[in-house]
């Protein structure tokens, strides 16, 4: 008799452990969103343009559009008081529920930037559908326009925007920012985050009918406000003080001779001491290089190689000086010294270029000359 209950009572518990799927999404039902971009109309209210995958996309993978002329995904917008409400009130145009789990980019409108965008990324943050490792952009192009571009590679655009984004490793001059990352930064005592500015332009200047993605500069945002911008170099500079430069060409002109360096090994330090109120910053960087372009008929001599590297510091230091020189004018630590100080002494850093002293040392190698002899 007991074994007859026990096993009725495991009968009737089996049930409570089979509730994986109660609230599971078939793909006939909803509409999957690869890019979301956030502005406002001219009465104050939230629109929001999706770009959602095709869904004979969804039915058959082998469907996706080999040209990118035929584009795998559609675009349309809507409006509401509240992003969310916005989100929901496109399900008055559309037969089906927006599914965001797989959003690769967020963009924001430059006017939205400027206002603030705190309470703009809460949603994104506090939703459980959304991606915290979505991409997040700022552009100041109609954002209609710029989500429903017709891209010469990828038939889904936001395949390629994000592509795009992630070249940051060859250049040097951008760095693509997650959701999660920006909210990071600006949770720092700096208050400071930077994003990428992503315009289009045509590939051609005779070619109208493709639009390609354009990492034009970064976006400075200080306590979630759009408050300025960094050219490449900036930029350069701020990775350099970061320690996050991957790869990059420098080219270095003597003369008339210009010779042009791949960045392939680097890394940078920064130490802090405190003396008569004052912070004296230590930023050392070593970099190892490769020649890979030579616009010279010199020989290159154990004498040029010394140049080239002298001059090669030279334009990392400029780099790193332009970045500091932006920050004191936006007053804004780009750099992130106040967090550098806050870690030594606990106290907050007075951000006035009177109170701050910044060295840099740089250490050039150059290892390798390309396949050719002179």
């Amino acid at each position: 008799m007991k074994k007859f209950v026990a096993a009725l009572t495991l009968l009737f518990l089996i049930p409570a452990f089979l509730t994986g799927c109660w609230n599971r999404k078939e793909l006939n039902d909803i509409l999957i969103v690869q890019a979301v971009g956030v502005d406002k109309n001219q009465s104050g209210q939230f629109k929001l343009t999706f770009q959602v995958l095709k869904p004979k996309v969804l039915k058959n993978p082998t469907n996706l559009p080999s040209s990118s002329q035929q584009k795998g995904v559609w675009c349309f917008s809507s409006t509401g008081k509240s992003v969310f409400d916005a989100i929901r009130n496109a399900t008055l145009s559309c037969d089906k529920k927006l599914f965001f789990s797989h959003n690769k980019i967020i963009v924001i409108s430059e006017k939205v930037a400027h206002q603030g965008i705190e309470n703009v990324l809460d949603i994104f943050l506090r939703y459980h559908e959304f991606r915290p490792d979505a991409y997040f952009i700022v552009t100041s192009d109609d954002i209609e326009k710029f989500l429903d571009a017709t891209v010469p590679i990828e038939s889904i655009p936001a395949k390629e925007l994000e592509n795009v984004i992630k070249n940051y490793f060859a250049n040097a001059k951008t760095f693509p920012v997650r959701l999660y990352e920006f909210q990071k930064m600006s949770n720092t005592k700096s208050k400071t985050a930077v994003v990428p500015f992503v315009t289009t332009k045509s590939p051609l200047k005779q070619s109208s009918q493709t639009q390609m993605f354009y990492v034009e500069k970064m976006a400075v945002f200080s306590n979630y406000k759009l408050v300025g911008y960094l050219t490449h170099e900036q930029m350069r500079g701020l990775l350099w003080a970061a320690g996050k430069i991957k790869s990059g060409i420098y080219p270095v002109k003597l003369g008339k001779d210009l010779f042009s360096l791949e960045l392939i090994q680097n890394s940078s330090t920064i130490d802090v001491k405190r003396k008569d109120g004052k912070a004296f910053f230590t930023l050392q960087i070593i970099t190892e290089t490769n020649l890979g372009e030579k616009h010279s008929n010199s020989y290159i001599s154990s004498s040029l190689v010394e140049k080239i590297k002298k001059d090669l510091s030279k334009s990392i230091r400029n780099d790193i000086q332009k970045a500091l020189k932006k920050s004191f004018e936006l007053n804004c630590d780009i750099l992130h010294l106040g967090d550098i100080y806050y870690s030594s002494y606990k106290k907050p850093l007075k951000f006035d270029k009177n109170s701050i002293s910044v060295s840099i040392v740089v250490k050039p190698f150059i290892r390798r000359f390309g396949m050719m002899k002179e």
